[in-house]
C-alpha cells in the first residue's frame, strides 16, 4: 500500500479572506433568476451593432448571396425555458454547418462516443471547414465532426435502410428539441444538390481511405437535406438551453440526450466548434459554440442558457458573422460568461467539498491502479549522465487552500520541459499585453506535434500558439530584459513565485540539448526568417533551452498548478505569482493547446486546462480548487505521459472535476 502524505500551511485565513472579498467585487454570472439581466445586456449589444456595416453575405453557395445583409436577430432561451428575443430572431435561414450538431448528437446515441474516437477523432485541425485533408491525416484520424469532411464520416455512422430513414433520425431529434416539425427550404437543396462539387470531391476521398462505406451520392443527399433545414435564431437558442441543460428539455423537463453525450458535444464544439478561429473563440468569448455560413452563431454557457445571433455579413479571414462574433464577445464580457475568466468558476468549484480522506484514498487507488505494466519510452538527452527511474510514478494535489496530497515518488527531481511553456507565456503576457502577443503568436490549436516545424499561419507567419515549440520559442523571445542573463533571472524568480522556493537550472541538460537540438535551431531560423524573431536565433535558443531545464518535482508541479487553481496567488505563501487579469488567458490556451494533438480528446476525457512535457510529467488546473501533477517518465509519441494521461483520467471522472461535467 501506498502512502499519502498531507500537509497544511499555517496561516491561510488572511489569504482565503482576501481571496473572497476579490470574488464579490466582481460581477458573478446570471443565473436563472436573471432573465432581466440578460435581456438588457442583448438589448444594449443589439442597439450598439445594429449599425454595423462590416463583412459580406457568402457566396459560398448560391442561396446564401441572395440574403438580406441587414438583417441581425439575437436570442437567448434559459435552462428553466425562459426565451428573449430581439431584432430579426424569428427570421428562418438553412442550418448550414451548425447542422452537425445534430449529426453528431444522432451518431453518439447509435454508436457511442468510443466508436467516434476511434474511426473519426476529435483534434482540432487547424483548417477551414471544407479543407481537402492529406492522406496522414486519414490514416491518423485527425479529423473532428465539425469539419465537412469528418462530418460527413460521422453522417455514415448513422443507421437507416433508405435516405428518408437517416434523414429522418436526424430530423425528428430536432422536430423533438423544437417541438414543431422543421423541413429543408427547397430552392436551397435544390441549388446544393447541384453545386456541392467540394463536399462530394470529400466524400469520394473518404471512401477511397475506407473511412465511410455507404454510397457518397446517398450520403450527400442525406447531408444537404439536413445542411438545408429552415429554422430562425430562436430555434438554435433552444437547441443550445438544451446543451446547457445538461441535455434535458428546458420547457418540457424530458430527457433528449444524454449527460455523457452533450459533454462529449460540448467539448469537441469549445476546441472545435469554430473551425481554424476555435482558438480565439476560445480565448475572445470562452464558450461551446458553433458557427455557419449561413451567418449564425449558437454558443452554450453551460448550466445557465442557450444563445444565437444571426446576421448574415461575414468576415473575409475566419467566414464568420461580424455582427455574431462581436455579440457574442460582448455578451461574454458583460455577463462574466467566459469558462475560465468568470468569477462563478472558482465560487462554483469552492463549493465542491471533497473530504480530505476521500483525496488521500483516491490518491493511493490510482497510484496501485497505474503501477501496472507500461508501455512508452523515456526521453533522456543525457544518457550517459542523468539516470532516470523509467518506473518512477508520483501524484500530487494541492488545494487552494494550501493542502498538498502526495504520493509516491514525489521528492524525485526531474526537467520542467515544456510545461515551462504555460509560465513563460505568462510571463510574456504581463511583460506585452494581450493584444501585443497576439499580434506576435497566435491562440489556435494546430493540431500537430509539439516539435512541428511547418505550423505558421499562412497570412501572418506567426506561431499558432505558444505551447508548441515554434510559439514558445518566439514567447520566450518577447520577455523583456536588458540581456539574456536578466531575462533568465526574470524567469526563475518567476518560477520562485509560483512554487515557493529558489529553483535552478541544470546546466548539463541544457548544453546537451543546446549541441543536439537541430530541429529547435531549425524553427528559430524559421521564425528569424519571417521576422517573427527580434533576438539572434543563438540567443533566443539559449534562453528557451535554459527555461525548460529547470529542475522541479511532482510536488513543485502541483503547487504551480494551485497557483493558477488560485487566480495567480501561490496558496502556500500567498504571494502573487501571476497577474490575476491573464491567469484566464493561461488556462484557455493551456485548455485548448496544452496536450498538443491530443488536445481534443483530453478535453473530452479530462477536461481540464493542463501542460506536458517531455520528461513525463502534466500538470493540470482546476480553477477555483486545486492543481494536479503527475510525474511518470514513459511517454507515448505524442510526448505525453501514458501513465499521467490515464491517472488523470482517473481523478477527474472520480471527483467530477471535468468543466462540462
Amino acid at each position: 500500500m501506498s502512502n499519502v502524505s498531507t500537509s497544511r500551511v499555517v496561516g491561510m485565513k488572511i489569504f482565503v479572506e482576501h481571496s473572497a472579498s476579490t470574488a464579490q467585487s466582481l460581477r458573478l454570472p446570471v443565473t436563472g433568476k436573471s432573465e432581466k439581466l440578460i435581456q438588457s445586456v442583448m438589448e444594449d449589444i443589439y442597439e450598439s451593432l445594429h449599425s454595423c456595416s462590416e463583412g459580406n453575405v457568402s457566396t459560398h453557395l448560391p442561396e446564401l448571396a441572395k440574403v438580406d445583409p441587414n438583417l441581425f436577430g439575437i436570442s437567448a432561451v434559459t435552462k428553466d425555458g425562459e426565451k428573449i428575443e430581439i431584432g430579426d430572431s424569428q427570421e428562418c435561414f438553412t442550418a448550414q454547418s451548425i447542422a452537425k450538431l445534430l449529426i453528431l448528437a444522432v451518431a453518439l446515441e447509435h454508436e457511442g462516443a468510443d466508436t467516434i474516437l476511434d474511426k473519426i477523432g476529435i483534434e482540432p485541425t487547424g483548417e477551414r471547414f471544407d479543407a481537402m485533408l492529406h492522406a496522414e491525416d486519414f490514416e491518423s484520424h485527425k479529423l473532428n465532426p465539425y469539419i465537412n469532411a469528418g462530418a460527413l464520416a460521422t453522417l455514415d455512422l448513422i443507421p437507416g435502410k433508405s435516405i428518408d430513414d437517416r434523414f429522418n433520425n436526424v430530423s425528428q431529434l430536432l422536430n423533438q428539441i423544437l417541438q414543431k416539425n422543421i423541413i429543408p427550404n427547397k430552392e436551397a437543396l435544390a441549388l446544393r444538390r447541384q453545386n456541392d462539387h467540394r463536399n462530394r470531391a470529400l466524400g469520394y476521398l473518404l471512401l477511397s481511405r475506407g473511412i465511410i462505406d455507404k454510397s457518397v451520392e446517398s450520403l450527400l443527399e442525406v447531408y444537404h437535406r439536413i445542411c438545408c433545414l429552415y429554422l430562425n435564431c430562436n430555434d438554435l437558442a433552444m437547441i443550445a438551453a438544451l446543451l446547457a441543460n445538461g441535455g434535458v428539455h428546458p420547457i418540457t423537463n424530458q430527457r433528449v440526450l444524454s449527460s455523457t453525450h452533450v459533454k462529449f458535444i460540448l467539448s469537441v464544439m469549445q476546441s472545435c466548434g469554430m473551425y481554424e478561429f476555435s482558438g480565439q473563440w476560445a480565448y475572445r468569448v470562452g464558450l461551446p459554440a458553433k458557427s455557419g455560413l449561413s451567418g449564425a452563431i449558437l454558443a452554450v454557457a453551460p448550466k445557465q442558457f442557450g444563445f444565437a445571433v444571426y446576421s448574415p455579413p461575414l468576415d473575409e479571414a475566419n467566414q464568420k458573422s461580424v455582427r455574431g462574433l462581436k455579440a457574442c464577445e460582448k455578451l461574454s464580457a458583460q455577463l462574466n460568461l467566459h469558462m475560465f475568466r468568470k468569477t462563478s468558476c472558482m465560487e462554483a468549484c469552492r463549493k465542491k467539498n471533497t473530504s480530505q480522506s476521500t483525496i488521500n484514498k483516491l490518491l493511493v487507488r490510482v497510484h496501485n491502479e497505474a503501477k501496472k505494466p507500461n508501455t512508452g519510452y523515456v526521453y533522456n538527452s543525457t544518457p550517459d549522465i542523468c539516470k532516470i527511474n523509467p518506473e518512477a510514478l508520483a501524484i500530487a494535489i494541492t488545494t487552494i487552500d494550501g493542502i498538498t496530497y502526495k504520493v509516491g515518488d514525489y521528492q524525485d527531481a526531474f526537467l520542467l520541459q515544456s510545461i515551462s511553456k504555460v509560465f513563460a507565456y505568462g510571463l510574456a503576457l504581463e511583460d506585452q499585453g494581450r493584444e501585443t502577443l497576439l499580434k506576435n503568436v497566435g491562440v489556435e490549436p494546430s493540431g500537430n506535434p509539439y516539435d512541428a516545424i511547418i505550423r505558421l499561419d499562412q497570412q501572418t507567419k506567426r506561431p499558432h500558439n505558444s505551447m508548441i515549440n515554434t510559439g514558445a520559442i518566439a514567447t520566450t523571445s518577447l520577455i523583456k530584459g536588458a540581456g539574456m542573463p536578466q531575462k533568465l533571472d526574470r524567469i526563475l524568480s518567476m518560477y520562485s513565485d509560483y512554487i515557493g522556493h529558489e529553483i535552478f537550472i541544470d546546466s548539463r541538460t541544457y548544453l546537451a540539448e543546446m549541441n543536439s537540438g537541430d530541429r529547435n535551431k531549425a524553427i528559430a531560423y524559421l521564425l528569424r526568417h519571417f521576422d517573427m524573431l527580434d533576438d539572434d536565433v543563438d540567443d533566443a535558443l539559449n534562453l528557451y533551452l535554459q527555461q525548460c531545464s529547470a529542475i522541479v518535482n511532482c510536488q513543485d508541479l502541483s503547487v504551480m498548478a494551485a497557483t493558477l487553481a488560485n487566480g495567480g496567488v501561490n496558496p502556500l505563501t500567498g504571494k502573487q505569482a501571476a497577474n490575476k487579469d491573464y491567469v484566464g488567458d493561461i488556462l484557455t490556451v493551456m485548455y485548448t493547446c496544452g496536450m498538443y494533438d491530443y488536445s481534443g480528446e483530453w478535453s473530452y476525457r479530462i477536461g481540464l486546462p493542463a501542460k506536458s512535457g517531455v520528461s513525463g510529467a502534466i500538470i493540470a488546473v482546476v480553477p477555483g480548487q486545486m492543481g494536479i501533477a503527475i510525474y511518470s517518465p514513459r511517454i507515448d509519441n505524442r510526448g505525453n505521459s501514458i501513465v499521467g494521461i490515464r491517472a488523470l483520467e482517473a481523478i477527474s471522472s472520480e471527483l467530477e472535476l471535468n468543466i462540462f461535467s
